[in-house]
């Protein structure tokens, strides 16, 4: 299969907007490529801010009212300042005052922005998007969902029957377990312990922050998906989750590290169609440790509304608890073939895992002995130390909040661990004000998952301000849903559906192999480091674009443009904490009525 190189130029040139490319640069935009907002919108009692990185625009700009064509604000530009990673000189457009809520436009000179909003609850239905693309990810369901047309009869039935690829003293190659449900983890069809379980955790955590924002019915699930009437709808997706996850968890309490085919399947094969053997790969500690934190916070999390489910939870935790003391070596586990159809998550020093894991017994349980497992030796230095975001090989930043959080901690000792934690914070917020887009990623970390790594930093901010209320944190998070929803200088929101200029063509075989367009995914965002991709380096070396427009929407270009579990969690948490709850929002709210097309091969 070829990629057409005409088609390739033209999304290119449609993606990075900004910068001039030769003979595509004539591809023209509705809105200015230079005038950059949010998308989706502000909220009414946060700032509100938009960049300019217009050359010779004058110093003014307007706020006009879309439904009635008036000009409600004007005001005047801050001086250009120039942005490393974009190469850009940036200004400031505050029009923090406006507070109507309505659909407003910015004029700068002869150029206007995308349209937004300004109202309380702006972030309600892209955040229930985002919930709700884990319903749509799941395997072995039948769906028939009509807000996006995605219909599915079974998917990978064949995981009921999901073989061992290794043989140790639990398991002979060959041996048939039944691994059936869970999230597909990404643009693929495998299914990971590591991700599955930071991922079910960022969304017990986003419920466990604020539970009155949950009801059931509120995410509209589609014909065939089971739920739990006992639960608010979030729970009972992750639930599905969880249960997978229990099904991975081996007679020692260890646990298997994935499920999939042997290889990758093509984009023409859906989950009904990939009828490919499975396969149960690898053991690793580190996922033992992160399923074990996972399961003990459900320990906790489902205690009122499902306490036998609850109990089970808490239970195959000390399983994976009494395994991790017995094993105290990091091991991950190495078979020749087991990544030819699916991603390593090569985790090889658990050290941030056990901690974590250590940290959600200690908060569900009360038992001393974990909090002693702190406190001792090398944890002790671990948990002290100024964290950086969590990803699914370093978990240090969240078994920090985790424990900083619990009630019934040593008080010194806590004191040491949240000083650590905002440290990293007030690191955070200081990043955000050398941006020219309030990001806070630097010029150097725009690598695979950027757009993912950037939400985490938020959702740092988000955890700091639980610890230690500061507006500044607040608005920090905040910046970085602009900047996944379009305020960055391509213009591009990042998350399918959200947004008017928003991917296309995502690294989804789902998406591909049955035309139904999934909303609420979170891409991976610009990726500056070659060798990420074919495209993405062609791109590069073509190019040679500033690290923060490193990005296309192209179907192959899965260093940039792929979704996955733990990213859409970022968003997620992020997303969760300023939503609101709101009664009156409708399934149709959520509807996809844009049609993308699907990819061309030749």
């Amino acid at each position: 299969m070829k990629l057409s190189n005409k088609k390739f130029r033209t999304l290119v040139a449609a993606t990075i907007g900004a910068v001039s490319i030769g003979a595509v640069s004539s591809v023209s935009f509705a809105a200015s490529e230079g005038v950059h907002v949010d998308q989706v919108g502000y909220l009414t009692d946060y700032s509100k801010v938009a960049m300019v990185s217009l050359p010779n625009c004058g110093d003014d700009f307007s706020v006009v009212d879309t439904a009635t064509g008036k000009t409600v604000f004007t005001g005047k530009l801050t001086a250009p300042e120039f942005d490393a990673s974009s190469a850009e000189n940036i200004r400031r457009a505050d029009f923090s005052s406006v507070k109507k809520a309505g659909t407003y436009k910015l004029v700068v000179g002869d150029q206007e922005s995308y349209e937004f909003e300004i109202g309380n609850n702006v972030y309600a239905v892209p955040a229930l998007m985002n919930w709700r693309s884990y319903t749509l990810s799941r395997s072995n369901t039948p769906m028939k969902d009509e807000l996006t047309g995605l219909e599915i009869k079974s998917g990978h039935a064949q995981d009921k029957e999901a073989q061992v690829y290794f043989n140790d003293a639990l398991n002979k190659k060959g041996d048939k377990v039944d691994v059936s449900g869970g999230w597909y983890d990404a643009g693929d069809y495998g299914k990971y312990t590591t991700t599955a379980a930071i991922a079910s955790a960022e969304l017990m955590m986003a419920y466990e922050s604020q539970p009155a924002k949950y009801s059931a019915g509120q995410l509209f699930f589609p014909e065939g998906v089971k739920t739990d009437a006992k639960l608010p709808d979030a729970l009972s997706e992750v639930k599905f989750e969880l249960e997978f996850m229990k099904k991975m968890q081996r007679q020692d309490g260890s646990t298997f590290h994935k499920v999939s085919g042997a290889q990758w399947p093509g984009f023409d094969k859906s989950p009904d169609t990939d009828t490919q053997d499975r396969f149960i790969y690898s053991t690793c500690t580190a996922s033992t440790a992160m399923y074990g934190a996972s399961m003990a916070m459900a320990g906790r999390v489902y205690q009122k509304l499902d306490p036998a489910f609850a109990e089970d939870c808490l239970n195959n935790a000390k399983k994976a608890w009494d395994y991790l003391a017995k094993t105290p070596e990091s091991i991950y586990r190495v078979d020749e073939g087991q990544e030819s159809g699916s991603g390593p998550y090569n985790d090889t020093d658990d050290k941030t895992e056990r901690a974590w894991f250590a940290a959600e017994m200690f908060k569900t349980t009360g038992d001393k002995k974990f909090e002693d497992y702190l406190k001792s030796g090398d944890m002790k230095s671990l948990m002290t130390t100024k964290p950086g975001f969590f990803t699914w090989d370093n978990t240090i930043a969240l078994a920090q909040y985790s424990y900083a959080m619990t009630k019934k901690a040593d008080k010194d000792f806590q004191a040491d661990v949240k000083k650590a934690f905002i440290s990293y914070a007030d690191e955070i917020v200081d990043t955000i004000k050398k941006d020219g887009f309030d990001c806070t990623l630097t010029e150097s970390e725009y690598t695979w998952a950027s757009a993912k790594n950037n939400l985490t930093k938020g959702d740092i901010l988000i955890m700091a301000n639980d610890l230690q209320k500061n507006k500044a944190y607040e608005e920090g998070a905040l910046a970085q849903i602009h900047y996944t929803f379009g305020r960055n200088i391509l213009n591009k929101s990042f998350m399918t559906g959200v947004g008017e200029n928003c991917p296309e063509h995502p690294h989804n075989r789902i998406h591909e192999s049955t035309g139904a367009y999934v909303p609420g995914l979170l891409v991976g965002g610009p990726n500056y480091v070659k060798g990420g991709d074919p495209d993405q380096t062609k791109y590069i070396d073509t190019y040679n674009p500033p690290p923060a427009k490193c990005y296309i929407d192209v179907l192959m270009s899965w260093s940039t443009n792929e979704y996955a579990i733990d990213y859409c969690g970022s968003s997620l948490y992020a997303l969760s904490h300023f939503m609101k709850a709101d009664k009156n929002i409708k399934a149709n709210d959520l509807k996809i009525t844009r049609e993308f097309p699907l990819w061309k091969w030749e």
